[in-house]
């Protein structure tokens, strides 16, 4: 009997305060997480590139596997003579993308048959055709053709860049190069400084884009939820093929111009920010009693 009253007694107990419990927590504040508001930025510098590739192209054919192969080992060589000629500081160069291939055409040949005198299981009845003609192509070897690329890398100021890059496409064209397929300037080094400058930029940016949100929306910025950045780096600046499908060249009176410009390094960050309270984001609710 003692054991089922301190049971009752005890269930009471439990009953009440989970009832004053329960009206404690339908009666305190709710909780209102801040407003956020989401922007980005973006922020952007500009550096001098410290880098120049030129990749000119050298095409020989010849009857032979033979003669096409020799010629453009003996054009190819004379190209990097006329390089190593220039005495340009910090200059390297390779070869890339070689090919010995047959050059073939396709000749269509006639031949006449006479159905009559072959030995088919069938017969040729007078309405049949005794003689049939068939078109076939033969393929035609007309000689062997020999490509190879030679890459001219160059490291040096903007200045230096612009006017080894002219000096080295002349060379090559003058040399026996059938085309520049390719000049581009890039940036090698490190680039952590410029990174990071446009970092600061982009956040600068950011930030002033949600101080002038909030404050047309008549909130002011409280806090710092999260942020991401990314960066890109700078794309090599692609310039046009100089020469293409020149069969004879000579050292020009007037040098090629080029002239390297600057790149970009930019960044972006996606910023969330949190923002002050409104009269009436933070409520009351009534307890069941109504109280």
């Amino acid at each position: 009997m003692r054991v089922w009253t301190i049971l009752l007694v005890s269930a009471i107990l439990f009953m009440a305060a989970a009832a004053a419990s329960a009206e404690m927590v339908m009666g305190q504040a709710t909780s209102v997480s801040h407003p956020m508001l989401s922007v980005s930025g973006t922020g952007t510098v500009q550096v001098a590139p410290d880098t120049v590739r030129i990749t000119a192209s050298v095409i020989t054919e010849g009857d032979t596997v033979e003669t096409a192969r020799e010629r453009n080992a003996q054009t190819m060589q004379k190209l990097m003579d006329a390089v190593k000629t220039l005495k340009l500081a910090n200059v390297t160069m390779r070869t890339l993308n070689y090919t010995l291939e047959r050059v073939t055409s396709e000749a269509s040949v006639a031949i006449k048959v006479d159905l009559s005198k072959l030995n088919l299981p069938w017969k040729i009845g007078p309405s049949d055709l005794a003689e049939s003609n068939f078109r076939i192509g033969v393929p035609v070897t007309l000689g062997f053709r020999a490509s190879n690329s030679l890459t001219v890398r160059m490291t040096g100021t903007r200045e230096e860049l612009s006017e080894g890059g002219g000096k080295i496409i002349d060379a090559l064209m003058a040399a026996g190069a059938n085309q520049i397929t390719s000049f581009a300037y890039s940036l090698e080094k490190d680039n952590t400084a410029a990174m990071r400058e446009a970092l600061t930029k982009a956040v600068k940016d950011a930030q002033m884009t949600a101080e002038a949100v909030a404050a047309a929306a008549g909130r002011k910025i409280v806090g710092l939820r999260n942020i991401s950045p990314s960066y890109m780096r700078p794309m090599p600046e692609m310039r046009q093929a100089a020469y293409a499908g020149v069969a004879v060249y000579s050292a020009p009176a007037t040098p090629t111009p080029v002239t390297a410009g600057m790149l970009e390094v930019s960044a972006t960050v996606q910023v969330n920010y949190e923002l002050d309270y409104n009269p009436g984001d933070t409520q009351f609710l009534p307890s069941p009693s109504g109280k």
